[in-house]
């Protein structure tokens, strides 16, 4: 018995000691796939600064460049981070900060003091599973001098990462924020949520499910008022098929007012269908390949590759409405003072056998399509002279008409034929 005891015990020892050795080469195999995996994005470059591993933790600098084409201006083309990694027996956790530059971190500490702005918590177990919360610090500050005050709560976000890909799950939370300006300028942000499940099913499409609510927002600036409530937004994207996905998003809002005028009860409801898988992918992999072509340093060279990209790209799109698709805008509502804006739009693309080198072009003698839109007529008229020149325009050549107090379009296509308000357009043949 106490032989079994002692080899047990022995184990035990065996798994406490090399536990944190496994979990830590783990870890670093985990980081330096996770800085293969950002290079390969484009736009976005990571190095590795620094990476000092000991038994039981890590210290590690990672630099992040972002290629200015890809922000605002005003937005930092580089992020550095600070990690501590923990070994455990059976996983690694990790804090990460962000390393503001000394002109940054002086502007802030106004408004954080020594808080950092941003901290990551990673936990990862030695299945590859990983759990990621970010948040920010709460922030409570007050300008004598000026009167300008901010209010902002702890905005955390959380992400369920399994190994296999499989349902990741992400969570923000958010109660919102406060601030006044220095000239009487207000800006509130009510509740923020959002809840987010998907699946990668290829290296550009996941299956996703998401709802998201906002509270309101509201803000007064040089006198002009702006007033949000209860914005609502959620999104589903699924297989129908073998090899096809639909993907679809509702967004409503229960008012929007703009100083004295309210605009209730906005509602869009979209869907792409029967949209196929495997092109879809194909397309994004040469859009992909073309924005690589801007690193190419040779004139000649880049523009030879960009033509061939181009050149692919359309067949690549022949590809994709070879197989079908279907688009609806199936509510489009606003409630003005003026009046309700309704609209609806239906754009159907068969299945067909169009051969790849005939181009896009031709399979317009195939699609189908119908549009209704309906605006009141107090809504647009009474604008400025140029404005009501384009809409007597319109009026002119029938593309709108006007029934009542209401302008309307109502709108087919089929055989390459539009027929706006009874009058048909016949298209030109493109290619």
């Amino acid at each position: 018995m106490n032989k079994w005891v002692g080899v047990g015990l022995v184990g035990l020892g065996v798994v406490a000691l090399g536990g944190p050795y496994l979990s830590g080469t783990e870890a670093e195999t985990q980081y330096y796939q996770a800085i293969e995996s950002l290079n390969m994005q484009t736009g976005i470059t990571a190095v590795s600064e620094s990476y000092e591993k000991g038994y039981l933790g890590a210290d590690v600098v990672t630099i992040i460049k972002i290629d200015g084409t890809e922000l605002d201006e005003e937005l930092p083309q580089e992020v550095k981070l600070n990690t501590h990694m923990s070994h455990g027996i059976y996983s690694v956790s990790a804090i990460t900060h962000v390393v503001l530059d000394e002109a940054t971190k002086a502007e802030f500490k106004e408004f954080l003091g020594d808080k950092p702005p941003v901290e990551i918590v990673t936990k990862v177990n030695l299945l590859g599973d990983a759990s990621i919360v970010a948040s920010t610090p709460e922030v409570n500050f007050t300008k004598e001098d000026s009167g300008e005050t901010a209010s902002i709560a702890v905005f955390q976000m959380t992400v369920d990462v399994p190994s296999n890909h499989k349902k990741v799950k992400a969570n923000i939370s958010w109660p919102g924020m406060s601030v006044k300006g220095e000239g009487g300028d207000v800006l509130n942000i009510g509740k923020l949520s959002m809840v987010q499940t998907g699946s990668q099913l290829t290296d550009y499409l996941w299956t996703s499910d998401m709802s998201m609510t906002l509270g309101s927002i509201s803000g007064a600036e040089n006198g002009q008022k702006f007033d949000l409530k209860s914005l609502k937004f959620s999104s589903l994207t699924e297989e129908a098929s073998a090899g096809r996905i639909n993907s679809s998003f509702n967004m409503a809002f229960d008012s929007v007012k703009l100083n004295d005028d309210e605009f209730k009860n906005q509602k869009l409801t979209f869907s792409l269908r029967d949209l196929a898988v495997e092109e879809f992918d194909a397309l994004m992999e040469t859009l992909d390949k073309l924005e690589e072509t801007a690193q190419i340093s040779d004139p000649q060279q880049q523009a030879m590759a960009q033509m061939e990209q181009f050149a692919r790209i359309g067949q690549d799109v022949t590809n994709l409405l070879n197989k079908g698709l279907k688009i609806d805008i199936s509510e489009l509502f606003v409630n003005t003072p003026k009046g309700d804006v309704n609209g609806q739009l239906h754009l159907e693309q068969p299945e067909s056998d169009v051969a790849t080198d005939a181009g896009p072009g031709v399979l317009l003698q195939t699609t189908k399509g119908n549009l209704t839109l309906s605006i009141p007529a107090l809504l647009v008229e009474g604008g400025t002279p140029e404005m009501q020149n384009q809409l007597d325009a319109l009026i002119a050549q029938k593309f709108i008409v006007k029934e009542g107090g209401v302008y309307k379009t109502e709108a087919t296509l089929e055989n390459m034929i539009i027929n706006v308000n009874g009058m048909e357009i016949p298209l030109p043949p493109l290619m």
